[in-house]
């Protein structure tokens, strides 16, 4: 009965009040974010479910906290709310076979979050949620403690604020629990007898606004005669560059020239590319793609290099090979030489000469074998990058610790002809192959004494 007159008292006051002032209407300025402090009464009871011998009244308690106003369009705002509430409780009916139930004071930290309908200057609606939290507990006629109440809560709210926008506020809503505030069972000395507890009631309050100001409306100018600055026939208003002469095309704008050559887009083959009028705003070509263009490419038909002037890698010497690959670029020679000419018959012919006497490293003919040194000599002499791999072998007579030393010891007579001739001892390599690569049948004295030589590879260093 007591919570139909808390609702019913709400409604009427909030109905008075919208009857008093919706009919108070102003400009409708913007507002900014605004907050600042505020008390208030709280005509508050426990509302009591699941029982018929427990009641209470209402009674007087206050608060105290702040608020954040937070506009979110002309006539709806978020308000988050803090205070700290002293709530009283009195039981209303007591029997000697009920012991009484707690009687005193509650203190609460509440977080009401309200949503505001402006429906005018001077008059709002509220509604929203309110989250509790127990602080202390003072109780008047037995001895209770905060552990025996449940710690936290929610509730539903909705009432009207008078002067919203003004540096004084007035304001009252109803608060609807929707927790059960019940006694903590787990304490054997407290009988509840399966009440339920629903914190119910009033809360009327005045705010002080501490900071945020009105939003003055922008001023409305009339408009302006047409001007036309650039004399093109567009207006400003319809003109992108209306201090420059354009056309209608391009919105006011000269014709564009968007790659910036001088040469407009109407005329430009290649508008999005720099070029030149010779080309019609196009790049100088580049006939053959190597990158170079024509008008600096020597050979613009056949893809080339920059080092050549757009032309190929020469071949000076017509042989096929490139200049840039070719040792003896001014000599036509062939690939396995790397464009040098085949010196194989000239060597081989003067390896020929190079026999020797079985089990040793002298010559079997001394004076025919230095005759050819010359001929290889005039090679040495002509290709500064000829090499000579020296290969000294022997014939299958003895083994290989005799045949790999008496070999060695072939190649390095011959190397140190070379070099006492003159010839750069880095020019020349040695090695020992004993009787591994014959070059002749070795079951024949003939074949055997042809295996007693030397092989003179040629190559040609980088």
């Amino acid at each position: 009965m007591k919570n139909l007159k808390l609702m019913s008292l709400t409604v009427a006051i909030i109905l008075f009040a919208a009857q008093a002032f919706s009919q108070t209407t102003t400009a409708k300025p913007k507002y900014g974010v605004s907050g600042g402090l505020l008390g208030a009464l709280n005509y508050t009871q426990f509302r009591m479910k699941n029982t018929s011998t427990i009641d209470y009244k209402s009674d007087l308690g206050y608060a105290l906290g702040g608020y954040l106003n937070i506009p979110l369009s002309q006539t709806f705002s978020f308000e988050p709310q803090i205070q700290v509430s002293w709530l009283k409780y009195k039981v209303a009916t007591s029997t000697p076979a009920v012991p009484k139930q707690f009687d005193g004071t509650l203190q609460y930290f509440s977080f009401p979050m309200l949503f505001k309908y402006h429906a005018s200057q001077n008059f709002a609606l509220l509604v929203g949620g309110q989250f509790d939290f127990t602080g202390s507990i003072a109780s008047q006629s037995t001895s209770f403690t905060k552990s025996q109440f449940i710690s936290n809560g929610n509730a539903v709210t909705a009432g009207f604020e008078l002067f919203p926008r003004s540096n004084v506020q007035i304001y009252a809503r109803y608060i609807y629990g929707l927790s059960d505030y019940k006694y903590n069972t787990s304490n054997p000395n407290v009988n509840t007898y399966g009440a339920q507890y629903y914190n119910d009631g009033i809360q009327a309050g005045v705010k002080i606004k501490l900071f945020g100001k009105m939003i003055a409306p922008p001023v409305v100018v009339p408009p302006a005669a047409p001007v036309d600055t650039d004399g093109d026939g567009i207006v400003d208003s319809l003109d992108k560059c209306p201090t420059v002469p354009g056309v209608a095309k391009y919105q006011g704008c000269p014709v564009p020239d968007t790659d910036k050559d001088g040469i407009n887009d109407e005329n430009d083959k290649c508008p999005t590319v720099p070029g030149l009028a010779k080309y019609q705003g196009c790049p100088v070509p580049d006939t053959d793609k190597d990158g170079i263009n024509d008008e600096q490419d020597k050979c613009p038909t056949v893809p080339g290099l920059a080092k050549y002037n757009g032309c190929p890698i020469p071949d000076t010497d017509g042989d096929g090979i490139n200049d840039e690959q070719d040792k003896c670029p001014n000599e036509a020679g062939v690939a396995a030489y790397q464009g040098c000419p085949d010196l194989t018959p000239v060597l081989n012919e003067a390896a020929a000469s190079f026999y020797f006497v079985i089990n040793t490293a002298k010559y079997l003919d001394a004076k025919i074998a230095k005759s050819k040194f010359d001929p290889v000599l005039d090679l040495l002499t002509k290709y500064p990058k000829l090499q000579l791999l020296i290969e000294g072998n022997t014939d299958n007579s003895g083994n290989d610790k005799i045949n790999d030393p008496l070999s060695q010891k072939r190649a390095d007579a011959v190397l140190k002809a070379f070099t006492d001739k003159g010839i750069a001892a880095d020019r020349l390599t040695t090695v020992a192959n004993g009787s591994k690569k014959p070059h002749n049948d070795n079951k024949t004295k003939e074949g055997r004494k042809l295996n007693r030589n030397v092989t003179l590879v040629p190559s040609f260093k980088d």
